[in-house]
């Protein structure tokens, strides 16, 4: 299937005219069309960079460094601001790299993500990152990170960058094709629903990674359709109580451009 050079210009035209700061990146799997608004503006990345900490996690899995089953504890220090379930269990839980993951992209859990970073080490994330090559893409600090040295720095995305890192998993690329494999089951576990999938065809037809905050929303990931596709909307300094149209956006452009794939795989 192909989209027409109208279709691509209409879909643009919706993204760029939504008000505050919008894009998006699409790739098509099969034929490797593209396209793509505002796609290499760097935003604040809210919780779409937990996709780079868990590449990190299977990379220290597979290389021995870390054990995907031994047990880390939760404690009173760790909690943050709500994402997830974790910062609301007690003191002395403990729980499993691999669980952390799950719950960091599932649900998108702070307290799990922070815990993955103090275990990988920012410096290694950071470094994984820059050997993906991922434009645009960086991981400066743990959420809520009130250290004075780290107060005023921010995480940022691209959609073209965290676009190239959603293909490398779904072709089995990141780290190694099982490795791949489990990641791309976990960002099929998202529950958060109502941006990539809200108009698709049944459960499961997205594998993808939302972030949000104040004026900010975006939703990354890839479709099963007929012809599989990439695709990443990111926004921020969108107008205030903007986001909920914003999403409502993403999931009418992600339903056309499934349709425009073939639609059922």
């Amino acid at each position: 299937m192909r989209l027409t050079a109208a279709k691509k210009e209409e879909l643009m035209r919706r993204v760029a005219e939504f008000p505050g700061h919008t894009a998006i990146y699409f790739k098509n799997l099969i034929t490797g069309e593209t396209f793509g608004y505002n796609e290499r503006e760097m935003m604040c990345a809210a919780s779409v960079i937990k996709l780079t900490i868990m590449v990190e996690l299977f990379r220290q899995m597979e290389a021995g460094q870390v054990k995907r089953d031994s047990l880390l504890e939760m404690k009173d220090e760790y909690r943050v601001p709500i994402s997830g379930v974790l910062t609301l269990m007690h003191a002395g839980l403990m729980v499993t790299p691999i669980d952390l993951c799950a719950l960091m992209i599932a649900v998108s859990d702070n307290v799990a993500t922070n815990m993955l970073i103090d275990l990988l080490g920012l410096e290694n994330i950071q470094r994984t990152i820059r050997d993906m090559d991922l434009y645009g893409v960086e991981l400066n600090r743990k959420l809520f990170d009130r250290r004075p040295e780290y107060r005023d720095r921010t995480n940022y995305i691209t959609a073209e960058g965290i676009g190239k890192l959603v293909e490398m998993i779904w072709r089995g690329e990141a780290v190694s094709p099982a490795a791949s494999k489990e990641m791309l089951h976990m960002m099929r576990q998202q529950q958060c629903t109502n941006k990539i999938p809200l108009l698709l065809p049944g459960e499961g037809r997205a594998a993808h990674k939302t972030g949000e905050d104040e004026t900010m929303t975006h939703d990354v990931g890839g479709v099963f359709a007929r012809e599989p596709f990439v695709v990443c909307h990111t926004s921020w300094k969108l107008e205030a109580g903007a986001e909920g149209r914003r999403n409502v956006q993403i999931g009418e452009i992600t339903r056309e451009l499934f349709d425009a794939c073939g639609g059922d795989a």
